[in-house]
């Protein structure tokens, strides 16, 4: 490495060090000033506006652009290469739910934890991305290849999609196998991309690393924002392979924006800077963990060493005296940490179960329809607008209250919110579940639909009641009630009666349809109600005019071949279509009748379908036109406006803001230089461990209610957050820069590296015990402990 990168090295490592650090050196005003309780020795630790590298002012954002052409060239390949990758990777989430749910068949149990497995996955990677970036590949090796990876993984699910077999066998192992790759792929390169932007950086222009880490920022939220947009219209509004929503375009176009990701970043090659991996920094991830255990070792096998001020002392005959306490030091920053889980799990479920939840809403807004799955979308909408909200305006207001200063006050504080938006969810669908009509373990619905010309009446237990032609029957019966009674139908059509025996199971809707001489039986499972869907069939009853007819619904009052969202050929008296999901349109129906008297009727449907609805055309006569249509509903339409659960998502947001970006903030700045990434790694495990907690209750299915889970979930976070709190009033925080300026003193202290470094025997550690407690006790002025 010649003089000028390793300058340009040295000041990237210097950015990195202070970026995310709070400056004690700026001027203050009192508005934005506070003090922290530091270690015993230290300065006070003054926290408030942050340096220029930290973060951009309200006028250095007016400048932003104009800065951008200053830019080095390389950088553009690399924001352009992280917005195809993360439109691909949000794209794919977006969707993935109802894919499982679906289209795979898994129930709602099962697919939340898929969805959630394959999160954990995610972040569990990121780890081993880290060490075989630092190990060997280095960061552009490791982009290059994992990428290609994440290509083939996104292929693999398009494929996935396409219906080979009714079993769908085959596209479960496709699927498994595309999210692991994907997993993969993204966790692979997650902790490589922004670093490597950073490297592209020399000493002429590093002043403009905020502009490019805010624009890289944007990139990252903007292709978030626009796939999960995006994706859902190309899934329910096409129609492929035969199916009446498409997820091979769905998660087809992510696989090729993930395609042109990579011919992106490989475009860059020639002006990139590339360095070499830095092999100490992976030994990091293994030489921790050593030491801790030879801590723990040391202290059971030869006891306490005298004058020792934490645990990790126990580890300084055979560990440096400098990466002790940096070890230390990050151990007090991963206990913070263990609280944090439930936040993840909690603030994931926003693809999962709220996306489910938001299937049994309606989607309709004017001419509009807005997709369950589209849903999430408001979290990066309201992210962008909330967060120059929370600096300008609520931060300066908790300052001028004196509350909510501290890192870890604020980061309690978005947890115990998170609780909130979890209870607005569960009392939501319990309001859900009032209006919806569904049916619950214990219940059975009958649905009763008249193919004849006249007025027929009915006996059934609990139920003697008369229904005209234009009117189905529909009652919800409980189940129990069913196995006590008299399960005969009786039926009277004039002087004459039928009697019909019936078997009715629970969560199951008994679809009965009357001709003349018959009562048609389907039994069905309750259709789960989808939110951009509704459920038609096609039944012809008793007519005497003409003997077969082809119906179609079409989405103008032209009706041609071309408009038909719904076609049904040559249907004949007491003929029943197979189901069918359509979208929510106002439609039009054609019947085209054997007659040529009669011929072609097009006509408005006299009901608009609702969402969540089932509904069954009955082809009947008509004394005016000949043949005309009635409608029936078989199962209640969703009548909850989709925009009820905007309320949650305004919550989780400003949560996702106190408790994320600031949780990012305070684990960087109180951790050791030299561990700085670890701890970076260590912040993304906490994801992979909350949505652990959410397969765990999904997979045991301990909830008979959805809305009792999101009821456990918000007394689990606001649990955690008393700890956490707790945990917080006794933490002492460290001032970065005193961190930065020990590490100087300690490194020309008597205690050398590698000396120290090097493994020594058990007996060799305990004669040596004395020597390294003089020396511990030599640094006491230069570097700071709690008591």
């Amino acid at each position: 490495m010649d003089e000028d990168e390793s300058q340009t090295k040295s000041l990237l490592e210097e950015h990195k060090d202070t970026s995310c650090v709070y400056d004690t050196d700026t001027e203050q005003s009192k508005g934005d000033t506070e003090q922290y309780e530091s270690f015993p020795g230290q300065k006070s630790l003054t926290v408030g506006k942050q340096s220029r590298f930290s973060k951009l002012s309200g006028k250095a954002w007016g400048r932003v652009w104009c800065k951008i052409c200053q830019l080095p060239f390389p950088v553009f390949f690399i924001m352009w290469n992280e917005f195809c990758e993360r439109f691909s990777y949000y794209g794919m989430r977006a969707v993935l739910v109802l894919f499982l749910t679906m289209f795979l068949d898994f129930g709602e149990n099962s697919a939340t934890a898929i969805y959630h497995s394959f999160i954990v996955l995610c972040y569990l990677l990121p780890l081993v991305g880290a060490i075989i970036s630092d190990s060997c590949l280095g960061k552009y090796g490791t982009i290059l290849s994992l990428s290609i990876l994440y290509s083939v993984g996104n292929v693999l699910m398009a494929i996935s999609a396409i219906p080979f077999s009714s079993d769908r066998v085959l596209n479960i192992i496709l699927a498994s196998i595309a999210m692991v790759v994907i997993a993969f792929g993204t966790g692979g390169i997650k902790p490589c991309v922004s670093a490597f932007g950073g490297d592209q950086f020399t000493s002429k222009n590093v002043h403009l690393l905020p502009v490019f880490f805010s624009i890289f920022y944007f990139s990252i939220n903007a292709g978030s924002l626009i796939s999960t947009l995006l994706t859902p219209v190309l899934r329910g509004y096409v129609s492929c392979f035969g199916e009446d929503q498409c997820f091979p375009l769905a998660f087809g176009v992510p696989a090729i924006l993930m395609i042109v990701s990579v011919g992106i970043f490989v475009l860059g090659t020639k002006w990139y800077v590339i360095t070499k991996p830095k092999r100490e920094a992976a030994m990091l991830f293994f030489k921790v963990p050593w030491s801790v255990g030879y801590a723990i070792y040391h202290r059971i096998k030869y006891g306490k060493i005298d004058n020792t001020r934490n645990f990790m002392d126990n580890a300084s005959p055979k560990f440096s005296r400098k990466f002790v306490f940096d070890v230390w030091l990050l151990l007090r920053v991963l206990v913070m940490f263990l609280p944090v889980p439930m936040f993840w799990a909690l603030f994931d479920q926003q693809g999962s179960r709220w996306t489910l939840q938001a299937l049994r809403l309606n989607g309709s807004f004017g001419k509009f329809v807005i997709l369950p799955d589209q849903v999430s979308s408001l979290n990066p909408i309201f992210l962008i607008i909330f967060i120059p909200i929370f600096e300008t305006i609520i931060y300066p207001l908790f300052a001028r209250c004196n509350i909510f200063k501290k890192p870890l006050q604020r980061m309690g504080t978005g947890m115990a919110i998170a609780g909130v938006a979890f209870l607005y969810a569960g009392f939501l669908d319990l309001y859900i579940q009032s209006q919806s009509g569904l049916l619950k373990n214990d219940e059975a619905r009958i649905v009763i639909t008249n193919g004849l010309n006249q007025q027929a009446h009915f006996s059934y237990p609990d139920a003697n009641q008369t229904f005209s032609l234009d009117e189905a029957y529909s009652q919800k019966f409980g189940v129990d009630d069913l196995k006590t009674n008299d399960h005969n139908l009786t039926v009277t059509v004039g002087n004459s009666n039928m009697t019909f025996y019936l078997e009715v199971y629970e969560k199951h809707i008994l679809q009965l349809f009357l001709t003349e001489t018959d009562l048609i039986t389907n039994d069905t499972i309750q259709w789960a109600p989808k939110g951009d869907k509704v459920n038609v069939r096609v039944f012809m009853g008793e007519v005497s005019t003409f003997s077969s007819a082809d119906f179609s619904l079409c989405s103008s009052s032209d009706c041609s071949d071309d408009e038909m969202e719904y076609h049904v050929e040559n249907i004949t008296m007491n003929d029943i279509s197979k189901p069918a999901n359509i979208s929510i349109k106002r439609y039009y129906y054609r019947i085209q009748t054997d007659n040529e008297t009669i011929g072609t009727i097009i006509k408005e449907l006299p009901k608009e379908l609702r969402s969540g609805g089932i509904y069954t055309m009955t082809i009947v006569e008509d004394s005016d036109n000949g043949v005309s249509l009635q409608s029936g509903l078989a199962n209640s339409p969703n009548s909850i406006s989709i925009f009820m659960q905007v309320p949650m998502y305004v919550i989780i947001t400003a949560s996702e803001i106190l408790f994320s970006i600031t949780g990012l903030e305070f684990a960087y700045s109180q951790a050791p230089v030299s561990m700085k990434s670890l701890c970076t790694a260590a912040w993304l495990l906490t994801v992979a461990f909350g949505d652990m907690v959410v397969v765990i209750i999904a997979e045991s299915s301990i909830f008979s209610n959805q809305a009792y889970e999101f009821f456990f979930f918000a007394a689990a976070i606001e649990i955690s957050c008393i700890v956490f709190v707790i945990m917080s009033y006794f933490y002492k925080y460290v001032d970065p820069s005193t961190l930065l300026v020990s590490s100087d003193k300690d490194a020309s202290n008597n205690l050398n590296e590698s000396k120290n470094s090097k493994l020594v025997s058990d007996d060799e550690a305990k004669g040596e015990t004395g020597t390294y407690t003089k020396q511990l006790d030599h640094c006491e002025d230069d570097l700071k402990r709690v008591d």
